[in-house]
């Protein structure tokens, strides 16, 4: 009888093994549900490791069917993580004084900053991501960007109280400005100044091409993509290294200070009165889509939702995402603008961009910034030689006169 009872086992054992899986599962849940949450927002590590340990109780009772393995679930272990590639944009420009502030009359004074734009900043502050403003009108200059900044940010009254010289005023300044008359330079590789330090690179940067500024002004602006990579590579940062959420499994500061990947800068740009201006010497919002695509930076479009001025279509065509606002500065709500949405992978796109016209060509920066030089130094030799053209020639009352003087001989 005994031995029946263990040949009755022996053929009834992947039925038991099911049973037993069956229960390390409903343990497995009901585990779940007693914790401080629920299941549906456990994070995916702690599933493959409690899934790990329900495949050692599988293992266990394989190997013998009269005794049973039984792990605490809830005990101390080493949990596993999963280790992600997300890269946090190292800059973010405003491309267009438009595109970060706003401005309902023609008085200077009444220019505010666009909701979302301090809890941007503020964000770019703590990881440490760059941010600049650029400007292509003849007129701005770093200081006037500047003063502007200042009267749109103290114009709003929830910034906390904390002054714009948090932001803009320090050895590395979360905000930077950036003009056509601006002198670039290559900022040096320590902002502070330690003792040990030095402050100017090894290699000589006109020797180092990875170093190289155009320094073009307004032979540099767009479509040209000259003005933006001088203005990236003016600025240095603090690159992160591989790694997952909350600095697991990352290297940190493990590169030296170098500018902003352009692959890992997002540029900004705004709908504004200059899309439609029949002055060729203003710039085109087109035109900063065409660059900023041109440079290999991802391309944010902000929709004009006021005034009768229409968007183009085209022009934003030319962009990787379309938004209306950057959202507002609570903290709490969603926002449609945040650092961990534009990441790579992120809310709106999963891999790096590439350097490429508006066709979607791959493009050479080098002779693209080359040909937009020589045309516009050609064009204005050429507006120089007919201005001296028709200085030379003759109107006809002169014409007249001289003729009338040799009907006199």
């Amino acid at each position: 009888m005994i031995l029946s009872l263990k040949f009755s086992i022996l053929n009834h054992q992947p039925i038991i093994i099911w049973c037993m899986v069956l229960l390390i599962l409903a343990q497995y849940t009901a585990s779940a549900f007693q914790s401080s949450m629920p299941l549906h927002v456990i994070s995916r590590a702690d599933r493959l490791h409690d899934r790990s340990r329900c495949f050692e109780h599988i293992i266990c009772t394989s190997i013998s069917t009269t005794m049973y393995l039984r792990h605490d679930l809830t005990g101390p272990s080493t949990k596993l993580h999963m280790v992600r590639n997300i890269d946090l944009p190292e800059a973010i420009v405003f491309y267009g004084v438009e595109s970060m502030m706003e401005n309902h009359s023609s008085d200077e004074s009444s220019f505010a900053l666009r909701p979302g734009i301090i809890r941007l900043l503020n964000e770019c502050r703590d990881v440490g991501t760059s941010s600049l403003l650029l400007s292509e009108f003849n007129d701005d200059t770093e200081e006037s960007l500047y003063a502007l900044f200042q009267t749109a940010y103290r114009s709003d009254s929830d910034n906390g109280g904390e002054g714009p010289h948090v932001l803009t005023k320090s050895d590395d300044p979360v905000l930077s400005f950036r003009c056509l008359s601006s002198e670039f330079k290559i900022p040096p590789t320590s902002p502070e100044g330690e003792a040990g330090t030095s402050d100017t690179y090894e290699v000589d940067p006109v020797d180092d091409e990875s170093l190289e500024l155009y320094n073009l002004q307004t032979s540099g602006r767009s479509p040209s993509p000259a003005f933006l990579l001088d203005a990236l590579r003016s600025v240095h940062i603090d690159p992160k290294g591989f790694g997952g959420s909350s600095g697991f499994g990352r290297g940190q500061w493990i590169d030296p200070r170098r500018s902003p990947m352009t692959a890992r800068t997002v540029v900004f740009i705004a709908g504004d009165r200059v899309s439609t201006s029949k002055d060729s010497t203003l710039p085109r919002v087109k035109d900063r889509c065409g660059a900023a695509r041109a440079a290999g930076c991802r391309v944010i479009y902000l929709e004009n939702l006021e005034g009768d001025m229409q968007d183009d279509t085209q022009t934003m065509s030319l962009c990787d995402a379309v938004v209306d606002s950057y959202g507002n500065d609570n903290l709490r709500d969603l926002q449609p603008i945040s650092l961990d949405a534009i990441s790579t992978p992120g809310d709106y796109w999963l891999n790096p961009p590439s350097q490429r016209d508006e066709f979607g060509n791959s493009v050479s920066i080098d002779e693209l910034v080359e040909w937009y030089r020589t045309e516009r130094e050609s064009g204005e030799a050429s507006a120089d030689t007919d201005h001296i053209k028709a200085e030379e020639e003759m109107s006809e009352d002169e014409m007249a006169k001289i003729l009338a003087d040799l009907d006199g001989i």
